[in-house]
């Protein structure tokens, strides 16, 4: 997830995330993610639902898996099947961040309401 966040913040979240501040990061999912805006896509509102964007995700390149990054749910920090992952969190009010490729392909479900945004890096 790290790749996406802008280059002032990118060094704590990661390091945050990593240890025992990851309270505070996933607090901080709920007021804005500080992504790199040229790398993000809004998902439009018909295809912002768990099947449509599994099937985008997948057609990213998404495998069956991803990482969660979610705050109040017992998920965080786990890997799951990308849809289970995506009912979860799109269900939730509270932000989130799921790694489907990591450094290459995510998906953030910002704090109810708001649109979702996939976050994606081209290949090198």
């Amino acid at each position: 997830m790290k790749t996406f966040i802008a280059s002032a913040k990118r060094a704590r979240w990661g390091q945050f995330l990593a240890g025992k501040r990851r309270r505070e990061i996933l607090e901080r999912l709920n007021h804005g993610l500080p992504y790199i805006h040229e790398l993000a896509t809004e998902v439009p509102g018909e295809q912002d639902f768990p099947m449509e964007l599994e099937r985008l995700l997948k057609a990213r390149g998404a495998g069956p898996t991803c990482h969660v990054i979610v705050d109040g749910l017992r998920i965080d920090g786990r890997e799951l099947p990308l849809l289970e992952a995506l009912n979860a969190v799109c269900m939730h009010a509270s932000g989130a961040v799921l790694s489907c490729l990591p450094g290459r392909l995510a998906y953030h479900k910002p704090q109810s309401p708001g649109r979702g945004i996939i976050l994606e890096r081209p290949p090198r």
